[in-house]
């Protein structure tokens, strides 16, 4: 039995140099971010899941973005979206029914907004409700159309409202990308991850030069960036968000320094 004692130091040994090798690789993680302000990698998959080949036509035939990809990207794009619909409750109100469509449409639309994070899959929220049409809120007692309650860990939807941000593409208005860039700023300001930390470090920089006076005053003259984009630094990010996706080269050719840091703090392309 003496192989047993070895066996034990060969157990406790494995498990401090796996220990000192994640401590090097995040402390090499961290510098990475430091100095080149994004994190080291982002895809890595032991293995990649696959979606069905309804939600594939459905990507490929409504979502514009996914089109776009490259054959590899793609692979991880699908990836994604499975573990999406895995992870979240999708819960349906007033007898409205969750289709594959419905499914995957709304999980692309998370799925391309967080395509440049390594963590995307985040405890933020747990469920998205969704609604026929605009429904009444017990958060302030008004209509919506969409909301993002970190209390109730839930993302709400109108889905008339929600398709309208897909049927017309390029009025900078979509409200998937909006409440779900709602989700993101609240998780990556209260986390440390890798992506939160880039996210957080551009997003706070942004805000800065965007509140200084003559940056603030030449965006309210452009009128590219509609006046609710200036209630509150969250809703300003939203709406930028909904423009670098919807409009990108108009945006960048308004606004090419703060495209390029949207770009930067979403670590995306478009």
């Amino acid at each position: 039995m003496e192989f047993i004692p070895i066996l034990i130091v060969l157990l406790v040994a494995g498990g401090f140099l796996l220990l000192v090798l994640m401590i090097l690789f995040n402390g090499i993680d961290d510098a990475w971010i430091y100095i080149f302000k994004k994190p080291l990698y982002i895809h890595f998959y032991f293995r990649l899941k696959k979606i069905s080949p309804e939600q594939e036509y459905i990507l490929r035939a409504k979502f514009e973005y996914y089109k776009k990809l490259p054959p590899k990207e793609k692979r991880y794009f699908q990836h994604r979206l499975s573990n999406f619909t895995t992870q979240y409750a999708y819960i349906p109100r007033e007898h409205f029914e969750v289709t594959t469509e419905v499914q995957t449409l709304i999980a692309a639309t998370y799925v391309m907004l967080t395509f440049g994070m390594r963590k995307y899959l985040i405890d933020a929220f747990d469920k998205i409700i969704i609604y026929p049409d605009v429904y009444y809120s017990t958060l302030n007692e008004e209509y919506h159309k969409g909301e993002f309650n970190p209390h109730m860990k839930a993302v709400v939807f109108s889905w008339n409202d929600f398709s309208i941000g897909y049927d017309i593409t390029n009025d900078n208005l979509n409200l998937g990308i909006h409440e779900f860039t709602h989700v993101v700023l609240h998780h990556s300001l209260r986390n440390s991850d890798a992506s939160s930390v880039t996210f957080k470090m551009h997003y706070e920089q942004l805000v800065k030069e965007v509140n200084y006076p003559p940056n603030r005053q030449r965006l309210i003259d452009s009128d590219y960036f509609r006046i609710y984009a200036f209630t509150n630094a969250y809703e300003f990010i939203a709406v930028i968000v909904e423009h670098y996706f919807e409009t990108p080269h108009l945006f960048q050719m308004e606004f090419p320094q703060l495209y390029g840091k949207v770009s930067l703090m979403l670590n995306h392309k478009t």
